[in-house]
């Protein structure tokens, strides 16, 4: 018997996903073809979102400067590289063993597809896919890879904030998602209509590095002052661009950074070792996200389920 909506979220709760949704494939029609679920999977009929919840304490420890490397081993780290794909790899197990297919979508935090020139700060660096070619006339050049945002909206489960997070009704930006793409039939929910962010600027506010105005978040930007090179840093040493004179703008967070500036400083930001998958340690404390979070609980934007 075919296992239907019901079925799947049952199971996805079980495996461990505190959120799930159901979004319409045809959500994603006129998207680029790079980011289009459909050129992964031809016959898909649906995207399946699944979010984990990141505990609040790891974003509150860093809030009171008494631990940082928590949330990056286990608040990021952890959910996304082995929560999450022991996860994938059951739910698609779940789902083919019906006789349809599951194509699983993690994060990919340091690769980028061709044209994309923007960063994931909690990366040591981005690869831009500049060298992929597509393997025929009309398709387009590997790697496929979905906008998350965009498949969260569509499934219901989280919006786009102003500070470049995907905001859950729920868990508001504490929270890490992943996705199946696959051909099994299924009622789709609604996806979310309106914004869950109201765009306060509290998120703007509470940036050390200037790295999030009202046209977005600029990830450049955000990558220096993420990896800690801001005076709240409870690591920052006299040593730390000594020499450099610019240091004052910079740990003021006056100096405005790109790809090529981010990238000079990165090998002098060593306040903490990098996981073994190449993560930074959250040393800007995540201060966007813990104001967003703060802001969206005070005026009952959040907290609710779907």
């Amino acid at each position: 018997m075919m296992i239907d909506a019901k079925a799947i979220k049952e199971k996805a709760l079980s495996l461990g996903a505190q959120v799930v949704g159901i979004g319409d494939i045809r959500a994603f029609d006129g998207v680029s073809p790079q980011r289009d679920p459909k050129m992964i999977l031809p016959g898909a009929k649906c995207v399946l979102g699944f979010g984990f919840a990141v505990p609040r304490g790891l974003y509150f420890g860093m809030e009171k400067g008494t631990q940082y490397y928590g949330y990056t081993t286990l608040g990021v780290k952890y959910i996304d590289e082995e929560m999450a794909e022991i996860f994938l790899l059951k739910m698609g197990a779940f789902i083919e063993n019906e006789g349809y297919d599951a194509c699983l979508q993690k994060s990919i935090p340091n690769l980028r597809i061709t044209g994309d020139k923007t960063t994931n700060p909690e990366v040591a660096d981005t690869y831009e896919l500049i060298h992929a070619e597509a393997v025929e006339h009309g398709k387009p050049a590997p790697d496929v890879m979905i906008d998350f945002a965009l498949a969260a909206k569509a499934c219901g489960i989280g919006s786009l904030g102003l500070n470049g997070r995907i905001l859950n009704p729920q868990y508001g930006p504490f929270m890490r998602y992943c996705f199946i793409i696959t051909d099994l039939p299924l009622k789709a929910d609604l996806p979310l209509r309106e914004p869950i962010c109201d765009r306060c600027g509290d998120c703007i506010a509470a940036c050390d590095g200037h790295a999030v105005s009202e046209k977005g978040l600029d990830t450049w930007q955000c990558a220096v002052y993420y990896k800690g090179a801001h005076e709240s840093n409870p690591l920052m040493t006299d040593e730390f661009l000594k020499d450099d004179p610019e240091r004052a703008a910079i740990l003021n967070g006056e100096k405005r950074f790109d790809a090529a500036s981010a990238r000079k400083i990165f090998p002098q930001m060593d306040f903490l070792p990098r996981t073994q998958w190449g993560y930074a340690p959250c040393l800007c404390g995540a201060k966007c996200a813990v104001a967003c979070f703060k802001h969206l609980k005070k005026e009952g934007r959040i907290g609710h389920e779907k």
